[in-house]
């Protein structure tokens, strides 16, 4: 599990395109570090784990193929349910910014 979530490429890629995002690239744990030691951005860390997670039993069960930014997206899109659900860590990020080379927002 240590492997999945910190060690291997597609996971590191996920959590340094979140975590850069939000401007916390700081905060990314090590694959030594202990989960419970990381205290800036734990909730979204938390959050991207647990869709690299569930995207790799999609992969695995459903044959489905990982692709960085759209997991990236996705996991924006669950962050802004989490914290309409009451996840108040998630107000002090800017959730809704853009990647620097993503161009103009689109209209809504």
């Amino acid at each position: 599990m240590a492997h999945l979530l910190l060690g291997c490429s597609f996971s590191k890629a996920v959590l340094h395109a979140v975590l850069s995002r939000v401007g916390a690239l700081c905060c990314l744990p090590r694959p030594s570090e202990s989960l419970r030691n990381v205290k800036a951005v734990r909730t979204l860390i938390n959050l991207s784990l647990w869709r690299i997670w569930k995207l790799r039993n999609t992969c695995v069960f459903e044959g489905a193929s990982p692709v960085v930014a759209r997991l990236v997206e996705d996991i924006f899109v669950e962050a802004d349910f989490w914290r309409a659900a009451g996840a108040r860590r998630l107000d002090r990020l800017p959730l809704h910014s853009r990647p620097p080379d993503a161009g103009p927002s689109p209209p809504v």
